[in-house]
Formats: structure tokens, sequence, C-alpha cells
């Protein structure tokens, strides 16, 4: 029954107001009372099926037609002359007459309203031989309904299955009446009193079916009503409680300190070594980072910076703290481009100082057996590698700090498999200890995602940009621009640069229906032949070979090929200074932060860059607009929140963990100020009673007990 009632309305319709025919206006929702004059069916050539007419009339004898193209069967007959009823629709001019096409009818609400004038004969047919339905003499008046539906503020429902919402506007008004008095409430009154909230019960019952005349539409439109305000403020507390709770329990948890002795001065003598000073963001990351590893409790961090922001230097930096203590460190990317760039970038800071080993599927078998020995063996060292170092042969002995990379593109289950491989027994302490836990993301994470489903993370920001990046123009372009952007991309390679093109498809095969779709294996092949003949164009895309895929980016890399075709698989780990213009085909099926990603393959080197967004002629003016924002701002967690907004927390998120965002009715866009209230108020009760001992926390406790236990093993991000 609570899953029922926790059924909310997606929005609310202002039925309270009943107009006359005169006074509605085209284009405008309304509710008009009148009395069936005649009704007919009229067979449509064109559309090969009937259209159901009713002509109707109100109390001052102006007339109205109702019209359905689709008519549930057996509801035509409900439309006997004299019948009293309610309209609700959105009125149009139509040949001179008003008519209102699929309204919601209520049935003999109207009774009584108009005059009992006697209705006109209706003829036999009428116009392009439909067929009239004559007055019965006898037909009996359709049963008055309950006034759920009209003269009132209604409840407008998503359907499931077929179900109306009309249907379950009853359905909904039923539950409540049946559950009166048995709505328990699990926000403590304290809590409650304090924010000014009504009981859980009112809530509900006004949520569904307003009463209080007092308070606006638009209130109720936009969710800002007193009763929405409590249950989303309910949902956030619970779920903060959730993420925070969590916190606490794996602060309990015991791990080696790092950093007491030998680590940070190496960590000193590398930073000297590296070819740049670290920006004061990275600085301060890397003491946030340095600090965690010197407790005995794990670090659980999310370091979340822009493309090119440097992340990766401090990431290497803090595996230095680890490996001169004499433990070993590991860092898991989801491609094996990406894990060899890192491995790249390691052996340049550590030379033969630290060794490091890469692992992915493609590494050979002799090498592979090495590599395990070593680990096992409890060599101080750092793998590199792909969802390889979660296999079954791997064992690590002394793994002590576990970095994933672009974690969104690993389930929970892969993330928390790396991580056990680290839980061992200490014998000199007698006790399990844990890995410390470093999350890295270019992603930025907009804020709501980083208080919610990232808030068991503490969060290092690097916002910076280290000096010497160049700054990359981004186009929109449409098919008009289409020739000019070419050319300008024709004198750049003819200058000596290089060029990303990206496609959504692989083949043509992948379009299932999207026929308008280019794939990157066509586009090669007319970018070759036809657009850039004189240059040479590669091809890159995720179901090629490892050594394939290797060969071609050597080639680019080397500046053998000019342009390089692929699908997303360059968003990351892909590092060539010399290429300069990125092109994405079909820019509108990319969320903001995918295409920020993209875009970050250029700009790395000292020339200037371009990103140019080719988008269909006839998309959206919302869509123009999405796009527009990368023109506006390069800033990655200026975008995040465009996209939060846009596309929901499924951009940032994996598909299961976006799924289980256990809101009914909070939005994480609409209502932060009601979550960051919830988070404080989290943080309160957990200082007041951490363990939710208090009779008053009783039914919170339950809860975390019950949905929450599930809640969180969905969402923990290791």
């Amino acid at each position: 029954m609570r899953d029922l009632l926790f059924f909310f309305p997606r929005a609310y319709e202002d039925r309270s107001k009943i107009v006359t025919v005169d006074e509605l206006q085209e284009g405008v929702k309304a509710s008009v009372h009148l009395e069936v004059v005649s009704g007919r069916k009229i067979f449509t050539r064109a559309k090969g099926r009937n259209l159901f007419e009713v002509n109707a009339r109100d109390g001052s004898n102006r007339t109205i037609v109702l019209k359905w193209f689709y008519l549930p069967k057996g509801y035509d007959q409900k439309f006997q002359p004299g019948l009293s009823i309610t309209a609700t629709g959105t009125p149009k001019q139509y040949m001179g007459r008003m008519e209102i096409i699929h309204p919601e009818i209520t049935f003999g609400t109207g009774v009584g309203v108009l005059p009992q004038a006697q209705s006109p004969s209706p003829p036999k047919a009428g116009p392009g031989g439909g067929v009239v339905i004559k007055k019965a003499p006898a037909a009996p008046a359709a049963p008055a309904e309950d006034p759920l539906h009209v003269g009132r503020v209604v409840p407008i429902y998503t359907e499931i299955d077929g179900v109306t919402t009309r249907v379950l506007r009853r359905i909904l008004w039923d539950a409540l009446e049946a559950s009166k008095g048995s709505l328990g409430d699990d926000l403590p009154a304290r809590i409650r009193e304090k924010h000014g909230y009504p009981l859980l019960e009112e809530c509900v019952r006004e949520i569904h079916f307003p009463t209080k005349e007092s308070i606006p539409i638009q209130s109720l439109l936009d969710f800002e009503t007193p009763y929405h305000s409590r249950l989303i403020f309910e949902e956030f507390l619970k779920f903060e409680l959730l993420v925070l709770r969590r916190r606490l329990q794996m602060e309990k948890e015991i791990a080696a300190p790092i950093g007491l002795t030998t680590g940070e001065k190496s960590v000193s003598d590398f930073e000297k070594l590296l070819p740049f000073k670290l920006t004061g963001d990275q600085r301060r990351s890397l003491d946030e980072i340095l600090k965690d590893l010197r407790e005995t409790h794990p670090m659980n961090r999310l370091v979340q910076g822009d493309v090119g922001s440097g992340k990766t230097a401090v990431a290497l930096l803090s595996a230095v703290a680890a490996i001169a203590e004499g433990h070993q460190a590991a860092i898991m990317a989801p491609t094996e481009i990406l894990a060899e760039q890192h491995q790249k970038n390691a052996k340049k800071l550590y030379g033969d100082r630290i060794p490091v080993y890469l692992l992915t599927g493609k590494t050979k078998t002799a090498e592979h057996r090495e590599i395990l020995a070593k680990l096992s063996a409890g060599e101080p060292c750092l793998v590199i590698g792909t969802h390889a170092l979660i296999e079954e042969p791997v064992k690590f002995r002394s793994l002590s700090l576990v970095m994933i990379d672009e974690q969104h593109r690993f389930g929970v289950e892969q993330r928390k498999a790396l991580k056990e491989k680290g839980i061992h027994l200490d014998r000199e302490i007698g006790r399990v200890v844990h890995p410390h836990f470093l999350v890295l993301t270019a992603t930025p994470i907009p804020r709501t995602l980083a208080l919610t489903v990232y808030g068991d993370l503490s969060v290092s920001l690097i916002r910076e940009m280290p000096p010497g990046r160049m700054p990359i123009k981004t186009h929109v372009i449409k098919s008009a621009g289409r020739s000019k952007a070419l050319e300008f991309i024709r004198k750049e390679l003819h200058a000596g640069r290089q060029a990303y093109f990206i496609f959504p498809l692989v083949d043509a095969s992948e379009a299932e229906g999207f026929q308008s779709l280019k794939s990157a294996t066509v586009a090669a092949a007319q970018l070759q032949q036809e657009t850039f003949p004189d240059l040479k164009v590669g091809l890159l895309h995720g179901q090629m070979k490892g050594d394939e895929k290797e060969a071609v980016m050597t080639q680019f890399k080397n500046n053998e090929i000019q342009i390089l075709v692929s699908t997303t698989v360059v968003e990351v780990g892909v590092d060539v200074p010399n290429a300069t213009v990125i092109c994405v085909e079909h820019a509108e099926r990319f969320g903001l932060s995918q295409l920020h990603q993209l875009r970050g393959r250029v700009g790395r080197g000292q020339h200037a860059s371009f990103c140019f967004l080719f988008s269909h002629p006839n998309t959206s003016e919302a869509t123009d607009e999405r796009l527009t924002v990368l023109e506006k701002t390069s800033d990655g967690f200026e975008i995040s929140e465009a996209d939060l907004k846009i596309r929901g927390p499924g951009e940032f998120l994996g598909t299961r963990q976006s799924g289980a965002l256990p809101f009914k009715i909070a939005d994480l866009v609409r209502d932060q100020k009601l979550l960051f209230a919830a988070r404080d108020e989290a943080l309160e009760l957990l200082k007041i009673d951490p363990d939710f001992k208090l009779p008053e926390h009783r039914t919170l406790r339950d809860y975390l007990e019950r949905e929450g236990a599930l809640q969180s093993g969905l969402l923990k991000t290791s």
C-alpha cells in the first residue's frame, strides 16, 4: 500500500473553474459543462478509420465539437443526446467552430447545471454521410461521478501499462481512503517541528489531492508546497544518513598508515623530477591525499579535475609514498589505451627507480606470469592495468593503495574486486587491514551528486589548468557552415597539424533504424576518397584487435596519418600534441560531458586548437541551446551542472547506479537547497546519535536496516 501511496503525481491541472464555450481560449486547457446534442461516426478514407464526433452545447446554447480519432470500445454509446458531461481539454478553432480533440470526459457532473431546454431532434444523417445517434426516448442518464476529475485541482500521473491518469486518480483516492490513520511517520518530531513540516499523512493526501486554496497552482507545479518540501527533505535526509553512516563505518576499518617513515620524503624527491611545477590545486590535492594516507583507517577520496588538469601526476606521486615504504600500488583504467598512457607517464617520472608493470588482456603469457609472481611475492611496485587486474590469477601480497581511473566506467563489483585484493591479515598487529582507495575522474561531478552518490568519498578538486595548455575554440556547425568549416580544417592540416573525426557508430549495421546516422567506416572512406584525397586517413574503433589499434595510434602519433576517424574509443588516454582539430559528427547524440571529454583530445601542444560540433540541421531549439553551452565555456564543472539538468544523473553514473537512485519525488537539480539542508541535518543527527539508539530515531534505524541496506549496496562507490 505504501508503494502505491508514494506513486506521486508528475503534474497538476487547475479544473476548479468551469468556463463557458465563449470563455474558452484557443490553446489554453480548460473545463466546460456541456449537454450532448448528437454524436456520430465518420469514416475517414485518408486515415482508414472512424472518427467519432460529438456536438454539444453549454447553458447559453453555445456549441462546441468534441472529436476522437481513437475511442475505447463502447465509449460512443455513452454519448446519448441530453446527457450532461464535463469536457476538459485544449480547444482550437477549426472551420469557424471551437473544438477539442480527445477531451477527458466526466459524466454526469453537469446534471442540474444546464437549463432543461428540450434538445432539438437531430437529423437522420449528418454531413458526409455520418451515422447520427438518435435521441432514445427512455435513455437512462449516466450516473453522477465523484468530483475527482473536475471542479478542483486534479493530479496528473505517469501512465503505466496503459492505465490512464484518470483511472490512477480513482485508484489513489480509494487507497488514501483505505489507509487513513495507518501511515507511520519516519521523520523524528524534533526535526519535523524544527523545519515546520506537516505530518506525513497530511502531506501524502495534499500532494495527491490538493485542498488548500491558499496554495497557488504554480507552487504545486514547481513542487514547492510545504507538503512536497517535507517529503523531498525526508528522502534526501534518509539517503544522506545512508551515505554518511557508511563513511563512519569505513573509518572504523583498519589500514596501514603510509608516510610516517620515508614515504613523504620520497614524494618530495620525485616531485623535483617533474618537468613542471605543480599547480596550486595539484599541490592541495596531493597534500590532502598524503594526510589521508597517514591515518590508520582507509583513505576513500575522489580527485576530480578537467581533462589535462594533471590528475595523473598527483596519482603517481601518491603511489611513490606507498612504494617507498615497501607497499604495492595499482591503477585500474577502463581501456588499454589509457592504461598504456599511464604506464608511459609513470616511466617518465620514475625512470628506473620504481618498478612499473602493465597488465592488460594483450600482455604476453611469459610476461604475465612474471608480473603475477612479483605481485604475489610482495615486490614493492606500481602495476597499471585494465580489468585484467581483477582476474582470479592476480594476487597481491601487500596492495596498500588502489586507484581507479574514470571510475564511472566500472561497475560496483569490479571496483570492489580490486579493492578486496588489498584486504589481508597483518601479522604484526594481528588485524585485517584494508587498502587506501583513490578515485580519479576527468568528468567533473556536479555538487549534488558529490553529496549523494559520492557522499562517502572525500573530494579533492583540481580546477586550475597547468600553464601552457592552449585554449580550444568551439563551434557548433549546422549544414550551412559545413563547407566553410572543412575548408578551415584543410588549411590546418596543410599547415602540418592533425585532426580527429568522431562518429557515434562503427558501421552502418549498428544504426538499427537510424539510417541518417553516419558511421566511422563509411565516413573514413569518404574523407579519404572525396574530402581529403591528398592526406592520409586512418580508422580506429573498439572492434579492432589490440595490435591493430596500436598500429593505427602509432601512425597517428608519428604524423603518418593526418586524420584519425574514430568512435569514442579516443575519449580518454590519447595524447597527440600535434592534433589541433577535433570534429564530432551528430554531436546532438552525445552528452555535454562526453563532448567535453572528446574536446580534451586537442589543445595539448603549442598550437591553437579547435573543436567543431557538427549537428543535424533539424535539431530542436533546446538541443541547439544545449550544444551552445560548449561554445560559451570550457569549465568542465559548469558543463557538468548543465548536463545534469538536461540528461540526469545517468551521464555520470553507471546504468545500475543511476537506475538505483531511490528518489520518488526529490530531484537533484530542482531541489538542491533541500538537499544541502538535509545533509546538514544528517550530520547533526549522527553527531548526537551515531548508532540510532534514541527512541525518537527508531523509525530511521528501521529504515536503514530495511530499504537502506539494499540502496547502500547498489550505490556504494567501492
